[in-house]
């Protein structure tokens, strides 16, 4: 029989007392730190947050975010008041994410990175609203046998399969683990588990009601195997939960990095356990106590523990003995016990298992069937128990494998294949690889002439199973080889050749350094030398990182559109090597002039933007986040502080006796810091407030010929003490770029102004730079645009027709959605496999429907570049960017391969040819400059890869306010998880729905381009 325990404290009393067990640091995350007062104040805050949404216990709550001190608060306030917690990993795909909040059914949402696309009818909890009352000791009361959480298995048609926990369950293992383990105030416990994982509850409830700390990476931490490795050490952590594989990967990736000695407890979970692993982990970890932990999600995070002796036994580790209040079975086929030592079933029976898999109604399916008169959950797991009663474990009874500690169903995965539309039947198989762990390996049969092939395919099935569920290898067969009974003979299945080793060591010291640049900068364990940057999904941005860390370490410049003539370590080291001038120095200090003229850069603006004088598309809004319950004061300060180091935020501009624009940096530049008080609204009021200020900015033009700073800016408080700076600039002054090294710079200055003062105390003046790129621009304009733009014809651009009614036909509106997860699957895959970045493919995309919109074949499209080559000018804020053109004159007969072969090379030649500036080009061809268009086109693509994970959009129309350039401007912001498109129109020329039209047009024919035909 199962013992019973008379200790039986409640979830939420060991949670509130967790919270209140001492002052000392509760949270770090980065350089934050939070204090178990502060996030005891926090957990209030969101309980009353909570109560104000009308969330009440028993009812589920999805928490969509990345482990961080206010999603935490967040699920210990819920956990505390009875609400089921539904954590969502905001890295995967939109349909898992919409698979899991239909299963569950949740009732609200609490999303606190965006990027959710939950049902308007969920009930939205906003954190920052409201105030924080005071401190509370008590909790409602809620029966151990109540639901505590929802957490997803896969199931047998790849669908997952919610499984609910008890509160008494939880409570039980937590207080078991946090007496187990007998942590101290100092002790660390990292936070490495995926929050979509059920053990993340181990990670984030044991620091908390065992006292000691708990230790989140920040963003861009711990995201690769030798970075988790790094970040244990650096963090101090002493208590780590991890999976098998994973620590295999992490030790593989760090093979010289020296023992870490605070790591005193190991406890692994999800996978077996063998000795190999154990004795390279104690090796590095020599203080390390290790524990191996077993048990399904059904029947509550874990339910057997072993503590590994020293040395390990060979082999598989045992899985040791159940805890309390738990026992166990081994069965045979027909369900009777099994004698000791002998290999069957495992069955577990337990009363802190979970309470069943949720319904879509609300009801719940058992996950227990009686056993010898106990109520047992039969996990699949083959096992044996030995005469001391530790259970060993042997594999899976089915086709159930776990992966990187994912439990998968072959079937499930197969099924997804077959929901293909070209699939016609799928078989997958778990395979051992050479690292001791499992690798899926999938046929399938399809019509030769519609087969997808594997790259499509393996992008189909990523927006649709976990990561780890994706096979390795996909094989298309003509026919699967049968068994004399008609089932598939998975023994004569060819299969897949081996892998060769393609590693090639790089020859000198400038392959090492760059091929070592390449795996910094990609995230990956090793670079040869002749590795494609394009294959390891390199883009733009990585790029431009590598060409940074080369001028860092070298001294020697590298342009980013080098990488499409040289896309490997040997290619980039020889093309350096070819090249005889200098390695690049500091920009040269300019002659001290109180006067001097516009940049190329600038004079190229003034002259496409302003020849009609100032008008509001100069105008450049930005919303940037500021710490928490910043005074006004203060922001002013960092503002003339970065306006110091970035002199070219007090530039003032005049015209010289000859009529000619002039400009000068002036020491007393003024700015007045508005402030608009919005902490006493409502979370929809605050949208609405700043969505109108962001309006009025974008309205109201900026006076460069004034005794003002040629930007203005306002404080925005918000509720909950949160603080925004809505900012606004000349682009004169500043371009895209500038404005993220301004947010970088506004939180560098207030995590440490010093140490800001002294970053940037070499930054060159804006005189500087003007000098410089005055000393670089071409005395005469090459042949390459003018050519492309008159043979084999003229270009003559016939812009869009104006015939909306409306009061200011130039006023710009957006309409900002996300492209689909299987557009960007196929994006990037597409990109890998013709060795460019997604930008040319997007721009083929979005070339094909221009073509499809206006009837046209000869189309030319204005596309930005950065003009920051040189390592002294990559973080400097000023206008630095040159405007090139782009034109296919027979987009008719172009396949979408040939289209991208063509615009990829057209993309090179232009890179190359950046320091031609757009206004000499348009003085070259005979055109002149109009007063309220652009003079070549009406048509601009800008894409800016952002290297970090940002909002999923769904379709939202904004009124920008200030007037548009041009017909149509696409801006593509490229996020790890998303990719953003963002249409600016005219008024004059489109509507809502039509502007909607134009997306799909455009994701139709990125899906096009992309396509393997």
């Amino acid at each position: 029989m199962i013992p019973e325990t008379t200790d039986r404290a409640s979830l939420a009393r060991l949670l509130l007392d967790g919270l209140s067990r001492h002052d000392g640091p509760l949270w770090i995350q980065g350089s934050r730190t939070v204090t178990r007062p502060e996030a005891r104040a926090m957990v209030e805050r969101a309980r009353a947050s909570l109560a104000r949404a009308g969330v009440r216990a028993g009812e589920r709550l999805a928490l969509h975010g990345a482990p961080a001190p206010e999603i935490l608060a967040a699920l210990v306030a819920a956990l505390v008041d009875g609400v089921v917690v539904v954590p969502v990993d905001p890295q995967l795909t939109s349909h898992r994410k919409a698979q899991i909040l239909e299963l569950a059914p949740v009732r609200a949402v609490l999303d606190t990175v965006g990027g959710l696309d939950a049902p308007a009818a969920l009930v939205r909890v906003d954190l920052a609203a409201g105030t924080a009352p005071a401190a509370r000791d008590t909790a409602p009361e809620v029966e151990p046998d109540a639901p505590a959480y929802v957490f997803f298995t896969s199931g047998s048609t790849g669908a997952p399969k919610p499984v609910v926990g008890r509160r008494g369950g939880l409570a039980h293992f937590v207080a078991w683990e946090a007496q187990l383990l007998a942590l101290e105030p100092s002790d660390r416990v990292g936070l490495l588990t995926r929050f979509s994982f059920d053990v993340v509850l181990r990670d984030v409830l044991l620091p908390l009601v065992s006292g000691a700390m708990s230790v989140i990476p920040a963003p861009g931490e711990a995201e690769t195997a030798a970075g988790m490795m790094d970040w244990i050490a650096q963090a101090g952590v002493s208590v780590l939960h991890t999976v098998p594989s994973i620590a295999h990967a992490m030790l593989a990736a760090s093979p010289d990095r020296p023992a870490a000695r605070a790591l005193r407890h190991s406890l692994f979970a999800g996978e077996p356990l063998n000795a190999s692993l154990v004795t390279r982990w104690r090796r590095r970890f020599p203080h390390a106590q290790i524990h191996n932990l077993y048990g399904p999600t059904e029947t509550t995070l874990a339910k057997f523990h072993a503590r590994v002796p020293d040395p390990a036994p060979e082999g598989i580790q045992s899985c040791g003995v159940p805890l309390p209040e738990t026992t166990y079975l081994i069965v045979g086929p027909d369900g009777a016990r099994l004698p000791l030592g002998e290999l069957g079933e495992v069955a577990i029976a337990t009363r802190h298992r979970s309470l069943g898999y949720a319904r879509p109604d609300g009801s719940l399916v058992p996950i227990t069937t009686p056993v010898e008169g106990l109520d047992c959950y039969r996990t699949g797991d083959l096992g044996f128990r030995d005469a001391d009663g530790h259970l060993h474990l042997r594999g899976r009874r089915d086709d159930q494998v776990k992966i990187m500690g994912v439990r998968l169903e072959l079937a499930g995965i197969a099924a997804s294949m077959e929901s293909h539309p070209e699939v016609e039947k799928a078989v997958v198989i778990a395979e051992d690889d050479e690292s001791g762990g499992k690798r899926l390996v999938a046929w399938y049969t399809a019509p030769a002439r519609t087969d997808p092939g594997p790259a499509a395919l393996r992008g189909f099935l990523a927006a649709r199973l976990p990561a780890a569920g994706v096979p390795a290898h996909l094989l298309r067969c003509d026919a699967f080889p049968l068994t004399p009974n008609g089932k598939v003979d998975k023994a004569r299945l060819v299969r897949p050749p081996a892998e060769p080793e393609t590693y090639v060591a790089p020859s000198d010291c400038l392959e090492a350094l760059l091929a070592a640049a390449f795996a910094s900068v990609l995230g990956v364990e090793r670079v040869g030398a002749d590795a494609d940057f394009f294959a390891l999904g390199g883009d733009s941005l990585a790029a431009a990182g590598v060409c940074a860390l080369l001028a860092e370490q070298d001294g020697r410049t590298l342009s980013p559109g080098a990488f499409l003539d040289a896309p490997t370590p040997s290619g980039l080291a020889a093309l350096l090597e070819s090249r005889t001038e200098p390695a690049a120095g500091p920009i040269p200090p300019a002659p001290d002039t109180l006067w001097f003229p516009l940049s190329p850069q600038q004079q190229r603006y003034f002259r496409t933007f302003c020849a009609s004088g100032n008008r509001s598309w100069c105008n450049m809004v930005a919303l940037i986040d500021l710490p928490d319950g910043v005074e006004a004061f203060a922001v002013e300060q960092a503002i003339a502080d970065i306006a110091v180091h970035h002199d070219s935020l007090r530039l003032a501009f005049a015209l010289d006796e000859n009529g000619t624009v002039v400009q000068r940096i002036d020491p007393t530049s003024a700015f007045t810091l508005s402030t608009a008080d919005l902490a006493s609204l409502s979370s929809e009021a605050v949208d609405e407030a700043v969505a109108a200020m962001k309006r009025r900015e974008g309205e109201e033009p900026i006076d460069v010929f004034s005794d003002r700073a040629c930007f203005r800016a306002t404080l925005v408080l918000l509720p909950g003490g949160a603080r925004k700076l809505l900012w606004n600039v000349h682009h004169l002054v500043s371009d895209g770029t500038s404005q993220g090294i301004l947010a970088r710079s506004l939180a560098e200055w207030f995590a440490d102004k010093t140490a800001f003062r002294r970053r940037n105390a070499a930054l060159p003046s804006i005189r500087d730079v003007v000098h410089f790129a005055r000393g670089r621009a071409p005395h005469e304009l090459g042949p390459y645009f003018p050519t492309l733009l008159t043979q084999p014809v003229p270009y003559r651009h016939a812009y869009l027709p104006q015939n909306r009614p409306v009061a200011d036909p130039q006023r710009c509106h957006a309409y900002e959605k996300s492209l689909g997860a299987d557009t960007v699957e196929a994006l990037r895959m597409r990109a890998r496999d013709l060795r460019c970045t997604p930008y040319v493919l997007l721009l083929g995309g979005c070339m094909r429907s221009l073509a499809a919109l206006t009837g046209r074949t000869d189309l030319c499209v204005v596309t930005p570049l950065a003009g920051r080559e040189h390592p002294g000018l990559r973080d400097v804020i000023g206008d630095l960017i040159n405007l090139v053109c782009l034109r296919v004159h027979d987009l008719d007969r172009r396949t979408p391969e040939a289209l991208a072969t063509q615009l990829r090379e057209q993309v090179r030649e232009a890179a190359r040819r950046q320091e031609e500036q757009f206004d000499r080009v348009i003085d070259a061809i005979g055109l002149r400059f109009e007063a309220d268009r652009n003079p070549l086109t009406g048509f601009s693509l800008n894409y800016m890869p952002q290297g970090v994970p940002g909002p999923v959009r769904h379709g939202e129309h904004a009124d920008r306010g200030y007037k548009l350039k041009y017909d149509l401007l696409f801006l593509v912001r490229d996020f790890t998880n998303a990719v953003n498109v963002e249409i600016q129109y005219r008024t004059g020329i489109y509507d809502a729905s039509e502007v909607a039209g134009v997306f799909d047009a455009f994701e139709r024919h990125v899906r096009l381009i992309c396509r393997h035909d």
